[in-house]
């Protein structure tokens, strides 16, 4: 049984912790007190907060402001945590947003990639590295025309990377064999979310060119710039992905 009565949950990344425009908080919590990591890095609020619609469904829907990251020594039990916890609240529906550098032409800062799936490289990968499966083809398409009046939004695959540097020109040479877009998080949210049998939504929003010589100050700024058209698109996001309120867990298996 959900205790928070929610279905749906977004999880934010560096600097795009919002209020989505037509949510009402009704709660705030520490991750502490709910046994999650806590992360040090800026753009990160550590708190979870219960939100209710300001319509006449009144549904509430979970905000995870932050998150923690493997470069700064969590466990991949610790990672996967507040998505396991999610589950079994009974929150079915997963939003999962990031910080992201282009690899390639296809995306550009500010832009919105909506994630068809994660390469996961912060994992030993052997001769291939692992491909987990994330927002569903014909529910990709959907979700970036709903991001469409606000956020130019394409769709395209995320390559997850252990940090905590940035790429070097090199890097991103290489990197772009296996993606669109580049960041340091996600992949064990994905990983727990594909265990549990959650619907996943992967946003990730551009916030630099991968390869260029900046810094996290600037990437928390730039993704501030870019929130506000989040927090104006992501309950009509909801409403494509989940228009009958089904999690269509089904979805949610493991790409080979």
């Amino acid at each position: 049984m959900n205790g928070f009565g929610a279905a749906v949950a977004i999880v934010f990344g560096s600097g795009l912790a919002v209020v989505p425009d037509g949510l009402v908080v009704e709660q705030q919590i520490p991750y502490a007190e709910l046994g999650w990591p806590v992360t040090h890095v800026d753009g990160h609020p550590n708190r979870m907060l219960v939100a209710r619609r300001d319509a006449p469904d009144r549904q509430r829907i979970l905000l995870l402001h932050g998150r923690a990251h493997r470069y700064e020594g969590w466990t991949d039990d610790e990672l996967e945590r507040p998505i396991a916890d999610l589950a079994r609240w009974g929150v079915a529906r997963l939003v999962l947003t990031n910080a992201c550098g282009a690899l390639n032409e296809r995306a550009a800062p500010g832009d919105a990639v909506v994630v068809e799936e994660v390469v996961d490289l912060q994992v030993a990968p052997g001769a291939e590295p692992p491909r987990l499966a994330a927002t569903g083809g014909a529910r990709a398409a959907a979700c970036a025309g709903a991001l469409s009046p606000w956020l130019r939004a394409v769709t395209g695959r995320y390559v997850a990377v252990p940090g905590p540097q940035y790429e070097t020109p090199a890097e991103v040479r290489w990197l772009a064999r296996f993606g669109n877009v580049v960041g340091m998080s996600t992949a064990p949210e994905v990983r727990a979310a594909l265990r549990s049998g959650q619907s996943l939504v992967v946003v990730a929003l551009v916030v630099n060119r991968a390869g260029w010589a900046g810094g996290h100050a600037e990437v928390v700024g730039a993704a501030a710039r870019i929130a506000a058209g989040l927090g104006k698109a992501l309950l009509p996001l909801t409403d494509v992905a989940w228009p009958d309120g089904d999690g269509d867990a089904a979805q949610a298996t493991p790409a080979t």
